[in-house]
């Protein structure tokens, strides 16, 4: 069973089951979604706990040991394992067998950072995820973003007009451990409600903050002014132009080994697994290639190359002035007028 960090409440309604697999790269979420865990273990008299982190120095036997002797003064336990970014072989047999050894006296709470296709269909994420539920604890994006923030705000009694909601979806985006505090200090004001958006404006700092990989989506969806924002928040945060060229350059390389693909009559569907293309990204994939034929992925590719050109030159203000001038060319199929 896969839950989301809003379903995990109700869910524990029916109470706990023997091992929770929760991932994802949003660290509120994460910590939330745990100490939700923990507080309902505690509840059901689950009052040991034992923590280990599966680096190369874990003593494997540890688990083992502490996972089937039970203390003097607690006859209900948690076992908590934090996984790293990949595993070894030894570490996926051992979670096979943990995982073999949940009983309705030991809670098996693991923990994980993103995970990808490959890693979601190896034996140890099989293995975990038939012994209980998997928990993803992910960045809600843009569509989903408003929605939290409004959740969040009624959690503390708060209403915000909707100029104000907006705002706020401004103000924080991708910072949701800042956004979580402002609620918080919001609620402490004891403000006039509903909030709005000139009274916010006086009381809070915006704090939003960008991955590289959040400028991808708009970029797919043609949707300019947003990829520009983001663009120039990345800027602002330090991140390097050389980043941002490396992570466009496998982007368009896809887009155009697909769209020569569709020209050689291959399906899309066929094409995209071919490049094990997430299902969630497919629409927007198939959106870009529609708006973007051949010829002018190719030129985007020029100007990205321009881009790498000019960091190699070491003027990383023309690197720039590339990359912003390549999001504005995602927009349409208009060929460009500005080229290397």
């Amino acid at each position: 069973m896969r839950l989301y960090p809003e379903q995990l409440s109700q869910h524990l309604k029916a109470g706990l089951a023997p091992c929770y697999l929760v991932y994802g790269d949003e660290p509120l979420l994460k910590l939330e979604a745990i100490d939700s865990l923990r507080a309902a273990a505690r509840t059901q008299g689950f009052e040991e706990r034992h923590a280990f982190s599966a680096d190369q120095s874990l003593d494997w036997d540890a688990i083992f040991d502490a996972s089937q002797s039970l203390s003097l003064f607690s006859q209900r336990q948690i076992i908590e394992l934090q996984l790293p970014e990949k595993l070894d072989k030894t570490a996926s047999e051992r979670i096979r067998e943990l995982c073999g050894l949940c009983h309705p006296d030991l809670l098996l709470l693991v923990s994980a950072p993103r995970l990808n296709q490959a890693q979601q269909k190896s034996a140890w994420f099989k293995a975990l995820a038939a012994a209980g539920p998997t928990v993803t604890v992910n960045t809600p994006d843009a569509r989903h973003f408003p929605r939290w923030l409004e959740q969040r705000l009624h959690r503390y009694g708060l209403r915000a007009e909707p100029d104000a909601l907006r705002w706020l979806v401004y103000a924080f985006e991708g910072n949701l451990l800042a956004a979580a505090g402002e609620i918080e200090k919001l609620a402490l004001l004891e403000l006039p409600q509903p909030l709005t958006l000139s009274g916010l404006q006086d009381i809070v700092q915006p704090q939003h903050h960008f991955n590289p990989f959040q400028l991808l989506d708009p970029l797919l969806q043609g949707k300019i002014k947003r990829s520009c924002r983001i663009l120039l928040q990345l800027r602002q945060e330090g991140i390097e132009a050389g980043m941002l060229c490396h992570i466009l350059a496998r982007e368009l390389a896809m887009l155009i080994e697909l769209q020569l693909a569709l020209q050689d009559g291959q399906h899309f569907q066929q094409a995209v697994a071919q490049h094990h293309i997430w299902s969630s990204r497919q629409p927007l994939v198939q959106a870009a290639l529609a708006r973007l034929p051949l010829d002018k992925l190719t030129q985007l590719q020029a100007m990205l190359a321009a881009a790498d050109q000019a960091l190699a030159e070491f003027d990383d203000e023309q690197a720039w002035r590339w990359l912003y001038s390549l999001c504005v060319g995602f927009f349409d199929a208009t060929p460009l007028t500005i080229m290397p």
